[in-house]
């Protein structure tokens, strides 16, 4: 956990202990991200979050809550605000924890692959978890 916890500002990071705003919705909960921290227009951010769940295929959970959305929804969510990010590493903290309703390593390999990021996607994991992602 140490090694999360003390990882570079160039990484971004999608973890269950990076929560969402449970009264935004889906696309809000992106948006924010270009919103605060590049100071684009809240027109200009909505597009791109929308782009961002239309990338990864998506699209409907945008008007969608944290409370209204299935944990799988809630991990391509934090998915999203992480890759609006831009950031050359993309780490993904005990997707288990997260990824209770679906087989998570092939549910995050569809989506590595829909995303079409340039930079890495690392996942730290528990060891005995390993095995997960030999397939």
């Amino acid at each position: 956990m140490a090694a999360v916890d003390a990882l570079p500002d160039d990484v971004a990071r999608v973890a269950l202990d990076l929560p969402l705003r449970a009264n935004l919705s889906a696309l809000d909960n992106i948006a924010l991200i270009p919103l605060y921290q590049r100071h684009y227009s809240a027109a200009e951010s909505s597009r791109l979050a929308q782009a961002m769940l239309d990338q990864l295929g998506y699209a409907g959970i945008a008007p969608l809550r944290d409370p209204d959305m299935t944990p799988a929804q809630r991990f391509v969510t934090k998915l999203a605000r992480a890759l609006i990010l831009k950031r050359p590493r993309l780490v993904i903290d005990r997707p288990g924890a997260m990824l209770y309703d679906v087989p998570y390593p092939s549910f995050i390999r569809q989506l590595a692959v829909q995303a079409e990021m340039t930079g890495t996607w690392e996942i730290f994991d528990f060891s005995w978890n390993q095995a997960l992602y030999q397939a």
